[in-house]
């Protein structure tokens, strides 16, 4: 019996000291789940978009790392071997580079971490799914806007200087072809004339050299196509500090981020094409949702409706219709 009642106290002894280490900790159930964001650079345009991906993210239950590689793969990569050793139960990734950026995925991929692509496509090969707009529409929206102001004045001829964004980005080449088709070599092709070109990496200060060594060098251009509105800025900016007056030309960009907001409610940007971005961090949000589940999806996922022309006139409409508030309201 005494044996018995010694036996029967140490068990009880270990199940107490078992309640007491656990109690005030945290459940394994309670642990939040880490989701890793990767950021090819921080401008206005991937600010907004981080933000709506971690709002998504907080609204599921989710922890959001996110990380900005600066345009460099190789950051990139040193950013995706962070995430897996936080624990990330997967990754959606903006890339820096089609080719560079392929190595950063397939690390994660390989050791098992499911990695969404957004916006921007990679060749790489371990990746769960790539969602994204279809980015000649981009193009094709900013081709129909110049269009319509060369239909609406049968004497307008458009000698256009082409700022390209990131070199070395498939997203930025779709882009460029569907202007190509539906503008350079469009309906009004005879009036609509490409100048020069040039990448900018999607900086406002590249943009603004650029376009003060084009204003000097070709004097006949009267029209900037780019492919943001930090570059958009940047083109502003030297038309201003060359002493012309900026509604002397035409000025069409992408993004319709808060730097592009702020320059449609001036009047200094005559157009833009907005980007979806909160469509765009849902539907991430969602492929992860299903990852994390096994669920298989199709390698390639289209987010519909997601390049809008806007212009100084209807962009808070469109914003909002978009879920999206305007960053000057």
């Amino acid at each position: 019996m005494k044996k018995l009642l010694t036996v029967l106290l140490a068990v009880l002894l270990v199940v107490g000291l078992a309640g007491c280490s656990n109690e005030g900790g945290k459940k394994p159930e309670d642990e939040k789940v880490v989701i890793g964001y990767s950021l090819n650079s921080m401008d206005a345009t991937m600010k907004t978009m981080a933000d709506y991906f971690e709002q998504e993210a907080r609204a599921r239950g989710w922890e959001p790392v996110l990380l900005n590689a600066n345009g460099d793969v190789a950051t990139e990569l040193n950013n995706m071997e962070s995430l897996m050793n936080m624990g990330a139960k997967a990754v959606v990734i903006m890339g820096c580079d089609t080719e560079g950026s392929a190595a950063a995925i397939d690390l994660l991929g390989n050791a098992g971490v499911p990695v969404i692509i957004a916006g921007r496509g990679i060749n790489a090969t371990n990746y769960y799914t790539y969602v994204a707009g279809d980015h000649h529409e981009a193009g094709k929206a900013q081709a129909a806007y110049l269009n319509g102001l060369l239909e609406a004045d049968p004497n307008l001829v458009l000698n256009v200087a082409f700022i390209y964004g990131q070199s070395g980005s498939s997203s930025v080449a779709q882009r460029y072809e569907g202007f190509e088709a539906d503008g350079l070599n469009g309906p009004n092709k005879d009036r609509m004339k490409l100048v020069a070109s040039q990448y900018a990496e999607f900086d406002a200060q590249k943009a603004y050299d650029i376009t003060s060594d084009m204003l000097v060098t070709y004097p006949e251009i009267n029209c900037f196509v780019t492919q943001s509105d930090e570059q958009a800025g940047g083109i502003i900016n030297a038309i201003k500090a060359k002493g012309e007056k900026v509604e002397d030309y035409i000025i069409v960009s992408i993004d319709c981020s808060a730097t592009g907001q702020s320059y449609l409610a001036t009047g200094e940007l005559d157009a833009t094409v907005l980007m979806a971005m909160k469509q765009l961090a849902v539907s991430s949000a969602d492929y992860v949702v299903k990852a994390l589940a096994g669920e298989q999806v199709e390698k390639k996922n289209q987010v519909v409706g997601y390049y809008q022309l806007v212009t100084p006139e209807n962009y808070v409409e469109t914003l909002k219709k978009n879920g999206m508030e305007p960053a000057n309201q």
